[in-house]
């Protein structure tokens, strides 16, 4: 090897040890995209999987009862009035997250955290509401494998509240770091993706809730 070969080696070795040289392999291995927006990607990946879970479920519930030659099948409980608290507690959580959303961006800090707070109660109280919902439709005795109808009941809101149990692990995380101060009018990228979740919560609530009544 020349002094030429040797001198243009080492340079471009002193360059990629320096940062200064990037090869065509790490051109192609940086991205122009936002960590923020692979987040949200990822979020919509999460909530689209979600979906065809919970969507799986209720196409399942109406080829059965579709099939069904009697529709309530006999004997079957009246669905509990509690839905419907359960519905108004989550509409409100969802509207009370986007009225968070605003208050971060206007950089109303006290408001903000008093959002979050108030949506992490919502939650709670929603929880209770499902269990008195369970409870009293149990009261009726009616076993979920002697009914069709009630089987599902139990098994479409349980599977909505476990999830709900789930979103309310980072909704707690938000509320808490929002009480130190932790994001700004730029930086809240986590709140609008918490945001995100329970308000697929709530449209899928609405979809089970229409499949039980009608």
């Amino acid at each position: 090897m020349d002094d030429g070969s040797k001198w243009d080696l080492g340079h471009r070795t002193e360059k990629i040890r320096t940062g200064e040289f990037a090869s065509p392999g790490d051109e192609l291995g940086k991205s122009s995209v936002p960590p923020a927006a692979f987040r949200r990607m990822g979020m919509w990946l999460l909530l689209a999987s979600l979906g065809m879970l919970f969507g799986a479920s209720l196409v399942g519930f109406l080829i059965l009862r579709a099939r069904a030659d009697q529709w309530p099948p006999p004997g079957t409980p009246p669905m509990p009035g509690g839905l419907w608290i359960s519905t108004a507690l989550l509409v409100v959580l969802s509207f009370v997250l986007v009225l968070a959303g605003r208050a971060v961006r206007e950089g109303r800090q006290p408001a903000f955290s008093r959002m979050l707070t108030i949506s992490v109660l919502l939650a709670l109280a929603f929880l209770v509401a499902q269990i008195s919902n369970w409870m009293r439709m149990a009261a009726f005795s009616v076993l979920p494998d002697e009914n069709l109808l009630v089987w599902f009941f139990y098994a479409l809101t349980i599977l909505h509240a476990a999830h709900v149990l789930l979103g309310l692990v980072p909704l707690v995380m938000v509320a808490l770091r929002a009480r130190r101060g932790r994001y700004t009018a730029e930086e809240h990228e986590s709140v609008h993706l918490v945001g995100m979740y329970w308000h697929f919560l709530l449209v899928t609530w609405i979809a089970i809730l229409i499949v039980l009544l009608i």
